[in-house]
């Protein structure tokens, strides 16, 4: 073995059993143990070790004991503020429709409140004007229609024979006066001639009685006649004297007759033809409503078997689009044969495809952003994300309903006028609707990932050279990806992306500290007495009294949306909600005026039924309705 072979085992041999702690400064005042001791060898490379051991020891207290003194080396990623076009947008779902449909309702009104459908045009078919649409059943109307047609005949035999007894009275009347009344009274007239006649004969015989009487009165005295003689003369002046009177009371009797006939008899043959001709004239009147009542009963079922067989009306066309009803998220009722249909109900939809339109739902988070006119982009799923263009047309008042959904989230209806919609575009495709909300041309964006916000302030990191400075700006809207910065910031700054990481380096305000609100004294005073109001008109054990408004327009005015002067079971929404079909008396899905007034009223006098006057059972779980 030549020597450098036995330097190389010694090296490793050395090297094997070094122990860590040898490498401290303490080294020269340890012995080494080593395997193979060789002389000078050996002595060079434990001088050679203890040398790099002391040069790597300095070099170790040189960086700690220098540590504190070095300056700081930071590297963030870095972008720089430039100008350029702010967009900012709000992307939500929706389903297309037409903004102008024509609804097809069921026209006919059932006595047992539905009809059936018999038949009825296949759905998506293109249709005009006078084009059959769907056929009702119309057996029960066919039936009630005969025999309405009998009631018409019998009410129409009675106004005949009423203005057969109204002509007569007025016959008779016109009889009496101008015929009876005229020759009884010429009758009387008559009379009174005839006994003025005879009193004129019977004047004339007393008076040649009397002279009779007279001669024969002297003719006695002178023997000329006897005593009977002259008592004969003397009993033809007493008979002549009786006729007289007679003719005298039949003049009077005559006189008194024509003076009844003209001022009582007369009066009351008016009186009761009079009476017989108005009594006539009701019974025409009744008669004739009554006919009235009967024909509008048999035109109102002739209208309801015309109804039973539904075209389109005239100037109308479109593609058939059968109505459905959908209730908690699944379908309960859609056109077709055997369904039954109630009035009004909607049945058939002729879309216009010249005016389609999208209702988007948009979060609420969103909403208070979106107004009319903004410009939109649409993109039908259908119909391989076609980009179409369109207009915001209005914005729903009030959310829709969740009553079925999980999430807390309110999303409002949001219509969009679709620009050129194509021939291929159906209602119910689903769209996606994106609304330019903000637009600046040529403005100062910044990346939204360069601002910090701390409560209502926003800060930038800005690198000037070889310094960072805090600097505040006022924005004027971001989105996604960019801010607009209206001030606070030059075009070519350059930015710390993260500045919330480098917050040692920024010179932030401390947060404020919450502090006592203070309020108007007037206006703590008035909510106190609210609440005692209110717990005075609150139910026993119940929540305080619904507050309403003041009247069922005032509802109306409130909740109808969408201005077509009724309210869907959406639009009340709650607590109205809960007596929709209680006071929906149609049955027609919607709240008229006349309805509003009543579910307004049966909700006014909700909180007298719950309770509190004399007599009253407290309510369920105890006096002021806790549970025990």
């Amino acid at each position: 073995m030549n020597s450098f072979q036995s330097l190389q085992i010694e090296r490793r041999s050395i090297a094997g059993s070094i122990q860590p702690d040898l490498l401290s400064p303490k080294l020269n005042s340890r012995k080494l143990p080593i395997a193979h001791r060789s002389g000078s060898a050996t002595s060079l490379i434990l001088s050679c070790i203890a040398l790099a051991v002391l040069v790597v020891g300095g070099l170790l207290a040189y960086f700690y004991f220098n540590n504190g003194s070095r300056k700081e080396i930071i590297d963030p990623i870095l972008a720089t503020i430039e100008r350029g076009d702010f967009i900012s947008q709000v992307l939500d779902q929706g389903e297309v429709q037409s903004s102008e449909n024509v609804e097809i309702r069921c026209e006919v009104r059932a006595r047992n409140g539905a009809t059936t459908v018999l038949t009825a045009v296949r759905e998506a078919s293109l249709v005009e004007a006078g084009d059959f649409l769907v056929q009702l059943d119309s057996t029960s109307f066919e039936k009630e229609l005969e025999e309405q047609n009998i009631a018409m005949a019998n009410a129409e035999t009675s106004v005949i024979q009423a203005e057969s007894t109204l002509a007569s009275a007025k016959a008779t009347l016109r009889e009496y006066v101008e015929g009876t009344f005229e020759q009884e009274k010429l009758t009387m007239q008559n009379e009174i001639k005839a006994a003025e006649g005879n009193i004129t004969t019977a004047q004339q015989r007393r008076q040649q009685a009397k002279d009779t009487f007279a001669h024969s009165v002297k003719l006695q005295g002178k023997g000329f006649i006897t005593g009977q003689a002259l008592q004969a003369a003397k009993f033809d002046l007493n008979k002549a004297e009786i006729e007289l009177d007679q003719a005298n009371n039949e003049k009077k009797l005559a006189e008194k007759k024509l003076d009844v006939l003209e001022n009582i008899t007369k009066d009351k043959n008016l009186i009761q033809l009079n009476a017989d001709i108005k009594a006539a004239q009701v019974k025409l009147d009744s008669d004739l409503k009554a006919r009235d009542v009967e024909k509008t009963k048999l035109e109102e079922i002739e209208l309801m078997v015309s109804k039973c067989r539904i075209v389109v009306p005239e100037g109308v066309s479109g593609q058939v689009n059968y109505a459905r009803e959908s209730s908690r998220g699944r379908e309960e009722w859609e056109l077709e044969e055997g369904a039954a249909v109630r009035e009004n109900q909607v049945l058939i939809r002729l879309p216009n495809p010249d005016k389609m339109e999208v209702k988007a739902l948009v979060n609420e988070q969103s909403i208070t952003r979106i107004e009319p006119g903004l410009a939109c982009t649409v993109r039908v799923d259908a119909l391989n994300n076609e980009r179409l263009t369109g207009v915001v047309t209005r914005v729903n008042q009030y959310a829709e309903s969740n009553r079925y959904m999980s999430s807390s989230i309110r999303k409002y209806g949001v219509y969009v006028k679709i620009f050129d919609p194509p021939k291929s575009l159906k209602p119910g495709m689903n769209a996606s609707v994106t609304i330019q909300v903000q637009y600046e041309p040529d403005v100062l964006l910044a990346p939204i990932q360069s601002v910090y916000a701390v409560q209502e302030q926003k800060f930038c990191l800005v690198k000037s050279g070889d310094q960072w400075e805090t600097r505040e700006i006022q924005s004027s809207g971001d989105n996604s990806q960019q801010v607009y910065v209206k001030s606070g910031l030059e075009e070519g700054e350059v930015l710390v992306m993260n500045p919330g990481a480098y917050k040692h380096l920024m010179d932030l305000p401390e947060a404020a500290i919450d502090s006592k609100l203070e309020l108007p004294p007037e206006q703590v005073a008035q909510a106190k007495e609210a609440a005692k109001t209110s717990k005075q008109t609150a139910a026993p054990g119940g929540p305080s009294a619904i507050q309403l408004p003041a009247s069922g327009a005032a509802l109306m005015a409130e909740k109808d949306s969408d201005g077509d002067g009724k309210l869907s079971k959406t639009e009340v929404g709650m607590p109205v909600s809960r007596f929709f079909e209680r006071v929906d008396a149609d049955s027609d899905g919607f709240l008229s005026q006349a309805e509003t007034d009543a579910v307004f009223k049966m909700m006014k006098d909700r909180p007298k039924r719950g309770g509190g006057g004399a007599g009253k059972q407290p309510p369920r779980g105890g006096p002021g309705g806790q549970t025990s």
